[in-house]
């Protein structure tokens, strides 16, 4: 029988949100350590690993196939045409030394060209020798099919956990064939069916828990219009990293490690709440830089999992909940303080839940008539720019045999959002990727250098001046109380 499913509205959102200038693919730049009695990694040993793990991941071997008319969301089926060759790549000779420049010419000239959706959306490409001795690999994969933890499970195709891992021999894939018209008919039955079971469901919890029916429902709506209130209604500053852009890349990074993320914790907060309070300094410097002192806090758009616990495969389970990023306050200390109020504030409401629930209720809308709808909720109206932090191993992580030593994150701009940055948390370090459009916001090599002062300045011990002992004569003069 044929294999296929149907993108959600999440999903298919990403594909609406794609244009010639805004490219909706996820992705890593990672360096790694090649030991010196190692062999180094080739490109025949990675498809071998690669092809020896498909089947335990087998929507990579799907492709897009869209709807007839364009009547509903497109739908994964099988690629029967699947070509490991088209998506493990090398982009150099086993023993050509690429440079630090040219590796990061490479990678951005890859990143400024979206993924062919003829084909199944996700490539890796491996440099096997830089010019400082270690290795890179570079990975693509469209957000359509994956969030960060399905991206994983990607990355899990050639990552392991000890260094000595070897690749089994794949068990042999057959195609079950495109399932062609008939495969639409009976998508079609099979939505409907599933639609009117959990209608029946949620009749049947009314009729035998009328009360507990009642809460959830209050409960829910409070969550519901909450998001709406501070998610798409509550409108998004003026800023300079909202301008059009082109089809152009660059991808840089910070590494901030585990010593200075730990001076940093000291006066409270989480890694995440330390990440965000970060990025709101670097962006504010920016702005001081730029002579435009910001006036309000920046909403940035914040992807919230919404897995429950082990909970893997394709597609997207996230929220897309917006926080005010505190780029108007002086102070390192205050702005972290502040992220801090923020993300503690979203966990207790319960917001994220609701937001989910906004972008579920985007599947009632016929499907020719989502496109403006999901573009609305991605304007510069809606949030300045992307901040996301995907979880990594705490433990390190080889790929052939070399150890993974930096891994930077592509998280993708939508039109008229110059900069997005993802934070990776790897070995209790923390990447930053910055990513973003170089003509429309030049100083993006600059924020490595940001990021790294603000995160310095909120490790340094805060400084309380003390308040001046009264004078010995004044507190004689005073009349006893």
């Amino acid at each position: 029988m044929s294999a296929s499913r149907r993108l959600s509205p999440l999903d298919g959102s990403f594909l609406r949100l794609e244009s010639a200038a805004a490219h909706m693919h996820v992705g890593w730049s990672a360096v790694f350590d090649v030991p010196d009695e190692g062999a180094r990694p080739t490109l025949p040993a990675l498809r071998e690993r690669v092809a020896s793990r498909l089947d335990d991941v087998p929507w990579c071997r799907w492709r897009l196939e869209n709807a007839p008319l364009g009547l509903s969301e497109p739908r994964w089926v099988e690629d029967t045409e699947f070509d490991l060759s088209a998506h493990v790549v090398a982009l150099s000779a086993p023993d050509e030394p690429v440079s630090e420049q040219a590796f990061a010419a490479l990678r951005d000239a890859l990143l400024s060209q979206p993924l062919d959706r003829s084909r199944a959306l996700w490539q890796m490409f491996l440099i096997p020798r830089l010019e400082d001795g270690r290795a890179a690999m570079l990975g693509k994969v469209h957000h359509a099919l994956v969030d960060g933890i399905a991206a994983l499970q990607i990355v899990g195709l050639v990552a392991d956990a000890t260094p000595g891992a070897t690749s089994e021999p794949g068990r042999g894939w057959q195609t079950a064939g495109a399932p062609g018209p008939l495969g639409w008919a009976l998508d079609e039955l099979t939505h409907t069916a599933a639609d009117g079971v959990r209608a029946l469901r949620a009749t049947a919890a009314a009729a035998t828990r009328p009360a507990e029916t009642v809460r959830g429902a209050v409960g829910r709506a409070r969550r519901v219009l909450l998001a709406a209130r501070e998610d798409v209604v509550r409108r998004a500053p003026d800023s300079a990293l909202n301008v059009p852009i082109g089809a152009r890349r660059s991808l840089v990074g910070y590494h901030a490690s585990r010593a200075e993320l730990r001076a940093a914790r000291a006066g409270g907060g989480t890694l995440n709440d330390v990440g965000l309070a970060v990025v709101a300094g670097a962006l504010r410097a920016l702005a001081l830089r730029r002579g435009e002192p910001p006036r309000a806090p920046f909403k940035a758009m914040v992807p919230v999992s919404t897995r429950r616990m082990g909970e893997t495969g394709p597609g997207n389970r996230i929220a897309m909940v917006n926080i005010r990023l505190p780029v108007d306050l002086a102070t390192p200390r205050e702005r972290l303080d502040r992220v801090r109020d923020e993300t503690q504030r979203l966990k207790l409401s319960g917001r994220a839940e609701g937001t989910e629930t906004l972008y579920a209720a985007g599947g009632l809308v016929p499907a020719p008539l989502r496109s403006p709808v999901v573009r609305a909720m991605s304007s510069p109206r809606a949030f300045n720019l992307t901040v996301s932090q995907s979880p990594g191993p705490r433990g390190a992580v080889s790929v052939l045999g070399c150890e993974l030593q930096e891994v930077y994150s592509v998280v993708p701009i939508a039109d008229q959002h110059a900069l997005a940055i993802g934070m990776v948390r790897y070995r209790h370090e923390l990447f930053f990727g910055c990513y973003a459009d170089p003509d429309a916001l030049p100083e993006i090599h600059d924020l490595p250098a940001l990021l790294e002062a603000e995160l310095r300045a909120l490790g340094r011990p805060v400084v309380v001046a003390a308040t001046p002992a009264p004078a010995m004569s004044s507190m004689a003069a005073s009349p006893s109380p």
